[in-house]
């Protein structure tokens, strides 16, 4: 049986729409993401990080077992849309803490940093909670988690010290910056940098 020149000319046109299509596909499967490895680090142990699980995890480092630690230090990890800057960050950080602590005094104003090798912010203020002085330190910098997803991390060192941080604190402060390293993606999955 033959075909009408229609017939041939729209089988024609599906072929070559299934064949665009397939290529899209194709370019779709080399554009998609790594996977992220298969476990998550954390300083003792790895586990699977189930789908849609968020990581929210903090770090909170004391002096004391009970009651009000001297100085605390406290690293945070808060996942962010990648489009955003350090600096937008860091900004939109220093409004939230204008808003949310009373008493707030800037004992040093934000200013470029660096912290294990990539760009950062610091910042050094005090204010009142329950009528005692709390006086912090931050840095602040973008990093990423075991999904390539950026990160902002902020270390955060928390002195109740009347007068302000000690120059005993401030140096503990800075022996735990000094000795951080950032975990390095692994072998098979692209290097992002922060």
């Amino acid at each position: 049986m033959r075909t009408s020149m229609y017939d041939r000319i729209s089988e024609r046109r599906i072929r070559e729409e299934q064949r665009l299509e397939q290529e899209r596909l194709a370019q779709e499967v080399l554009n998609a993401p790594p996977p992220p490895p298969e476990r998550f680090h954390t300083n003792e142990l790895s586990f699977v990080r189930p789908e849609g699980f968020k990581d929210k995890t903090f770090h909170v480092f004391t002096l004391t077992d009970i009651g009000p630690s001297p100085l605390s230090v406290v690293i945070g990890r808060t996942p962010i849309d990648g489009a955003i800057d350090l600096e937008t960050m860091a900004q939109q950080l220093l409004a939230d803490l204008n808003k949310a602590l009373s008493h707030l005094e800037w004992i040093e104003p934000l200013c470029p940093a660096e912290v294990a090798g990539v760009e950062a912010r610091r910042v050094e203020f005090s204010w009142r909670q329950q009528g005692q002085p709390v006086h912090q330190l931050q840095l602040l910098f973008l990093h990423y988690d075991e999904h390539q997803q950026p990160l902002l991390i902020q270390i955060t060192g928390t002195s109740n010290a009347p007068k302000g941080m000690t120059l005993q604190e401030r140096a503990a402060f800075y022996s735990l910056v000094d000795t951080l390293e950032l975990r390095k993606p692994s072998e098979d999955e692209p290097v992002k940098s922060a």
